[in-house]
């Protein structure tokens, strides 16, 4: 930049200084004064805008046409001033004004000393006649000082963010060629009227506008091919396009990159109470705070919904990459008003890192949305992808095509984990577990499936499936003699399905069973995504008779109000506050609080995740009626299951650590 800096301005002063007294704007100071102004006009004014990144003007026509009439000097000082008054105005940086400025007088310059060595490209405007020989030596004028202009701009592009010049060249051209080609060929005729009939200059305009018109409408095709009509940012296909373009140029120089995978948390919410629109909303001033991000050299785009990547250059290792995507989080998390509706948002992000993580943008990609539904998993945040690779199979996406023949066919089973009471060691319930057998890669982790089907129509008949199955596998434990109850998870989406009740009533009649033999697990959060139906729905399933729990309790944000109001019959302690029970303090009070207001509020209490002697001692000390967890039992298969349940009861005082036998 600083190299066309300089020679722009050298260039500049020793063309005024070859005027030897002619003055700058030469023999025809009317039509000099008119292609000048409309230089400018242009270059402050394009027409018409069309992108952020994307602009139409007549620069390059009126350009040549002062250099074919007036000194080197006049037009070099005219297409100066032109981009540096356009770039002030715009807000660019002064070093890259003044580039824009230099590397148009130094392209122009090229292209006039080229096309001189043919004719000279000023003999009509010093009184010469138009010849094919003046012709041709416009012709490769244009074409020199064009190319030219490509060069300067693809190189600065390429070694700011670090791209393969000659790809960043071949889309220069193509963008120059589509937006300024076809005015270039104007130029002659601009002199000839210029000089001739200055008057007629306006209806010459009109040709300019229809051929402004018809490029337009050409770059506003190809820009919607690659960009996303909602909120402008780049698309999944110019995304993958840039992408090859960084693993290619880090490849050529041994770099590293960090790829992120960004999955926005409580949007659904938004868009449930809100509506659609202000969801929209949401989403445009995201993709704005990505776009305008501290460094210049990362790439944003929406890959659809409320998911976006980004590409972050020049990340050397892990602790770079964490400590940037960092950063953007906090900027997504800045509270926001839309509407004059305040509003905040969060962001669960995975991370991954070229070479470390994969070679290819696919295998980056892979792993970052591993490494994001983690974080997901984890209440938000940002997750380093963990080199652990847990499913052999195709990507989520693709999985979730596979699921309806997966419930169709049969490859999905439960698994039973027993909820024990702490005093008499009773196998109460059981908690069923989606299990999924995929005939091609085998188990599949249900974390890998289950968060994007519960953003999808899909978890309707899937949870339905679910139900079937844990209620057809309670009809065969009731003719065998086992009275036991059955707990199956549901989303938010069951949760705000007025017509949810009704299908569980309608499974419960068909396999002849009292509806208090189902238990229905529900989390704090997809109950305040949408309190008043989620109370609706709750109180039909009250009084058909089904029981319910709040699972996960003390993650959520749900109010003692709420919680009195939905009449539930447990509250599971989540497994994180359980975990280090025995070590931390505030875990303790935290848990045994939620034990007496449980008990205050007439609720069984049931502690998940306990895995240690410890742990059950403690949770014996203080009161908590049910546990569940490893230390008790891995979730087992029916058959496995079964004679735990015919015993009826589990012995807690014989109970042995984790490792210490089978």
């Amino acid at each position: 930049m600083w190299s066309s800096i300089c020679g722009g301005a050298v260039l500049l002063v020793a063309s005024i200084g070859a005027l030897d007294g002619t003055p700058f704007w030469g023999e025809h100071a009317a039509a000099f004064a008119v292609f000048a102004a409309l230089l400018i006009a242009t270059e402050l004014k394009p027409i018409p805008s069309l992108t952020d990144d994307t602009e139409l003007t007549a620069s390059w026509a009126f350009a040549f046409t002062l250099l074919f009439i007036a000194p080197l000097a006049g037009a070099l000082m005219a297409v100066a001033i032109a981009p540096f008054l356009a770039d002030v105005r715009r807000g660019k940086r002064v070093d890259r004004s003044l580039f824009n400025a230099a590397q148009f007088m130094l392209s122009l310059a090229l292209g006039g000393m080229v096309g001189s060595l043919i004719e000279d490209v000023s003999l009509v405007g010093h009184g010469g006649s138009v010849t094919l020989r003046w012709l041709v030596a416009v012709a490769v004028a244009c074409a020199v000082g064009f190319a030219a202009n490509s060069v300067f701009i693809s190189l600065a592009i390429a070694f700011h963010q670090g791209l393969p010049v000659t790809e960043m060249l071949r889309r220069s051209l193509g963008i120059n060629l589509e937006m300024d080609g076809l005015l270039l060929a104007l130029a002659p005729i601009f002199v000839v009227i210029g000089l001739q009939a200055l008057v007629l200059v306006p209806l010459l305009l009109l040709t300019v506008w229809i051929i402004f018109r018809s490029a337009s409408l050409a770059l506003r095709n190809k820009h919607d091919a690659t960009h996303d009509q909602l909120t402008g940012s780049a698309n999944r296909r110019m995304f993958e396009d840039h992408a090859q373009l960084i693993v290619d140029a880090a490849k050529a120089s041994n770099s590293s990159f960090a790829l992120v995978h960004i999955d926005l948390d409580g949007f659904k919410g938004i868009n449930d109470r809100l509506g659609h629109h202000f969801g929209d909303l949401v989403l445009v001033e995201v993709a704005r705070r990505l776009r305008e991000g501290d460094r210049s050299t990362d790439f944003s785009a929406r890959l659809g919904g409320d998911e976006f990547a980004l590409l972050l250059a020049d990340v050397p290792d892990a602790a770079i990459a964490s400590a940037l995507a960092e950063r953007v989080l906090r900027t997504i998390c800045e509270p926001l008003s839309v509407e004059g509706v305040p509003l905040t948002i969060g962001a669960s992000m995975g991370v991954a890192l070229f070479p470390r993580h994969g070679e290819d943008i696919d295998q980056l990609l892979h792993h970052a949305d591993i490494a994001m539904y983690e974080a997901k998993q984890g209440g938000g945040g940002i997750r380093l992808f963990d080199g652990v690779d847990d499913a052999p199979g195709p990507r989520r996406l693709g999985l979730l095509t596979e699921l309806t023949n997966a419930i169709e066919h049969g490859e999905l089973s439960l698994a039973y984990q027993p909820k024990v009471d702490v005093d008499s060691g009773r196998v109460s319930t059981v908690e069923a577990l989606l299990r999924w057998e995929h005939p091609e890669h085998g188990p599949i982790n249900p974390g890998w499936f289950m968060p994007q089907a519960e953003q999808t129509d899909l978890i309707t008949p899937l949870t339905d499936h679910v139900i079937e199955l844990a209620l057809a596998q309670c009809r065969h434990w009731a003719d065998d003699g086992i009275a036991v109850q059955i707990a199956v998870n549901v989303s938010a989406r069951n949760l705000h399905d007025l017509r949810f009740p009704a299908r569980v009533g309608d499974a419960l009649e068909r396999h002849g069973l009292d509806p208090s033999v189902i238990e229905i697990e529900i989390t704090e959060n997809s109950v305040m995504e949408d309190p008043l139906r989620s109370a609706a729905v709750l109180a039909q399933l009250r009084r058909i008779g089904v029981g319910l729990a709040i699972d996960d309790f003390g993650t959520g944000y749900s109010s003692l109000s709420v919680l009195r109001e939905l009449e539930v019959d447990r509250i599971k302690i989540d497994r994180s506050f359980v975990t280090n029970l025995a070590s931390n303090d505030g875990d303790l009070t935290i848990v045994r609080s939620v034990i007496e207001l449980g008990h205050n509020l007439g609720l069984r209490t049931v502690a998940e995740g306990v895995e240690t002697i410890g742990a059950l001692q403690i949770l014996r000390d203080i009161g908590c009626d049910e546990i569940q967890g490893y230390l008790l039992s891995v979730p087992l298969s029916a058959d496995l299951v079964t004679p735990i349940l015919r015993r009826g009861h589990i012995s807690l005082d014989e109970l042995r650590p984790l490792g210490a036998g089978s």
